[in-house]
């Protein structure tokens, strides 16, 4: 590649939706731009980097190996170029946004990271989080009570649209030391009938032919670790939410093996595009240090 090469962001976005779209036309239809105008940019790149980036496949293009090299690099490019133009442009952000989260990890960063920041640079903005279980979200975010949604969801789960945020193990928490299966069925410890840990854990169970029985339904993962502390039974949990308990997670034999989760942000289709919404989900991307 060239020495002291430069890129420009609209040529490299110019790359990206070729890329995505695989037509010059779309591209042009898309960037709101003259066929001619695409063809240049794209010839600029190739000029600046030294490498052909794209080739004629059919009756459209496709990027080459350098081509997907430099759009690896592109993307990462847009996306922080992006993400500080909405950050610094002045927007009208005055508005309530409705951010729907799971209680533990998926709302740790709001409380700690998202909402301070907006207390500090957008006092205006009425920020309303809150939490309930996954299934209950996602109800929520289809019929337009939440604007958006911080939630958990199996990695066969994510969709196409889903940001991933994080992602965690799930693990089989209990007290050290005491037998769940001298005496079944085995007792296992719930938010309630919509916990997204107890759906799982019972679907796991029961495919596996263990005999079971939900034993508690409690309120908050404080409760939850208390009743697991005192020995009450047997819990399927997220890693990251029993870190620095007492609690043991090695498996036994007798239970089957627990999936990985996501934590993802998810978004009503009204939201994308509005500056207010945009400027929220970055905040939230920012706001996670994923463990993957």
């Amino acid at each position: 590649m060239a020495t002291g090469v430069k890129f420009d962001i609209d040529s490299l976005r110019t790359l990206q939706t070729l890329a995505d779209t695989g037509s010059v036309q779309a591209t042009a239809d898309h960037l709101h731009l003259s066929k001619s105008a695409v063809s240049w940019k794209l010839k600029r790149l190739q000029e600046r980097t030294g490498c052909t980036l794209v080739r004629r496949e059919g009756r459209g293009l496709r990027l080459t190996d350098d081509g997907h090299e430099l759009l690896t690099y592109g993307r990462q490019i847009i996306g922080a170029h992006d993400a500080a133009v909405r950050r610094f442009t002045p927007i009208d952000t005055g508005g309530t946004v409705r951010v729907g989260a799971t209680e533990g990890a998926s709302v740790t960063p709001l409380l700690d990271t998202v909402a301070p920041w907006f207390r500090r640079h957008s006092a205006d903005v009425d920020l309303k989080i809150s939490l309930e279980q996954p299934a209950t979200l996602d109800e929520w975010l289809a019929d337009g009570r939440i604007d958006l949604a911080v939630t958990i969801a199996l990695e066969p789960d994510i969709t196409p649209e889903d940001v991933v945020l994080d992602r965690d193990d799930l693990v089989w928490a209990h007290s050290p030391g005491v037998d769940f299966f001298a005496s079944p069925p085995l007792p296992l410890v719930t938010w309630g009938p919509r916990c997204f840990f107890g759906t799982v854990a019972s679907r796991l169970l029961t495919d596996a032919g263990t005999n079971y029985k939900v034993s508690y339904e409690l309120p908050t993962i404080a409760a939850v670790q208390t009743a697991l502390i005192n020995g009450a039974g047997i819990a399927l949990l997220n890693r990251m939410v029993i870190e620095e308990t007492d609690l043991a997670t090695t498996g036994t034999p007798e239970l089957p093996v627990a999936p990985r989760v996501a934590y993802v942000l998810r978004r009503h289709p009204e939201t994308i595009g509005n500056p207010l919404h945009d400027l929220v989900a970055d905040q939230i991307q920012t706001s996670f240090r994923p463990h993957y």
